[in-house]
């Protein structure tokens, strides 16, 4: 069978909306809850390399570039490609950018090459999903995603739980375009420098998850879940703020969440180190009176308020040759 000649690869954002165990007392750790969220994603072509130059080309991202070059020498591949990114979710904004390009440039190399690799594979060989496995689901099928956290073996933490996310609720995000969350060895350090989380938190969170945040999406109960969600937040961020500064990384963003929660929105956060907020609604019509409600109180300069839908499908992946197109538009194992 001949191999695609081109590969086009279009991701989604996600929202990591806090962690059920950061006590780790029983073997795994973290535990993420996360949401697929539609409108911002990454888009990627791929294609051989042709000319033999011997350089993969790309247009806009030198990480795509290094993340090709990582899976073509890890299979001890012996030719090259080019790509072109042509959208990139925010950087260092608590999206999932990284990890949806390394995913995107993974699973179009694998597929001009012809190299099987699983998103486990890809992962595992650029590095991604090493604490949640919320980017990967979300890459994978979309959707509301609660993965089962860390272990001592060197596999990632699984999803084990996946959910369509209401159709009608919608989340106002809150996005920073000049601040970065913290990112890279930061990061790492930050983990390594956390105080020990206490085990009666971590069950308490756990409780929540397992006992409302599930029931409440499924049962499509709105208010029991965003405020769930919200007390969720409190906690993992109370013990990240000895990091951060604060419950939220951006101090504007906190002035809105405590005016929206002063207003009834309970399903306020930050997603991951931030700076992103969001505020989840039951409706279009809710979200759009609010938008302009925290237009017309706060002086947003550098914030970018975007109203969105959950998504509850994966990426979308087209590969092209010689003029035949097939389209796989959701890889998902998970069947709608």
């Amino acid at each position: 069978m001949k191999k695609e000649s081109t590969i086009s690869i279009t991701a989604p954002a996600r929202l990591h909306l806090g962690f059920m165990d950061l006590n780790g007392s029983l073997g795994r750790k973290f535990g993420s809850v996360g949401l697929t969220i539609d409108s911002i994603e990454t888009s990627i072509t791929a294609r051989k390399n042709s000319s033999q130059s011997n350089q993969i080309i790309n247009k806009y991202n030198q990480r795509a570039c290094d993340y090709a070059k990582l899976i073509l020498k890890a299979y001890e591949v012996d030719d090259t490609a080019l790509i072109d990114v042509h959208k990139k979710i925010p950087e260092h904004a608590g999206l999932g950018s990284g990890t949806q390009l390394a995913l995107s440039v993974g699973v179009a190399i694998s597929k001009l090459f012809d190299l099987n690799l699983s998103l486990m594979d890809i992962g595992k060989i650029l590095d991604r999903g090493n604490r949640s496995g919320i980017g990967i689901g979300a890459f994978e099928s979309g959707g509301f995603l609660i993965d089962g956290g860390k272990g001592k073996s060197p596999e990632l933490p699984p999803i084990i739980v996946r959910h369509d996310f209401p159709s009608n609720w919608r989340i106002v995000l809150l996005i920073n375009s000049r601040e970065k969350g913290i990112h890279g060895n930061k990061e790492y350090n930050a983990f390594n420098t956390l105080k020990p989380f206490p085990d009666n938190l971590s069950e308490q969170l756990c409780r929540l998850v397992n006992m409302v945040i599930l029931p409440s999406i499924i049962e499509k109960n709105f208010n029991g879940f965003s405020t769930a969600i919200g007390k969720l937040q409190k906690i993992v961020g109370t013990h990240f703020s000895q990091i951060q500064g604060g419950v939220y990384s951006n101090p504007d963003i906190f002035n809105i969440m405590s005016y929206v929660e002063k207003n009834g929105f309970m399903g306020v956060g930050q997603s991951s180190w931030g700076p992103t907020g969001f505020i989840l609604t039951d409706s279009d019509t809710s979200a759009h009176k609010l938008s302009k409600d925290i237009k017309q109180n706060f002086l947003c300069k550098d914030l970018k308020i975007e109203i969105i839908k959950g998504r509850n499908k994966g990426s979308y992946i087209e590969s092209k040759d010689n003029n035949i197109i097939s389209q796989d538009k959701n890889i998902s194992k998970y069947k709608e």
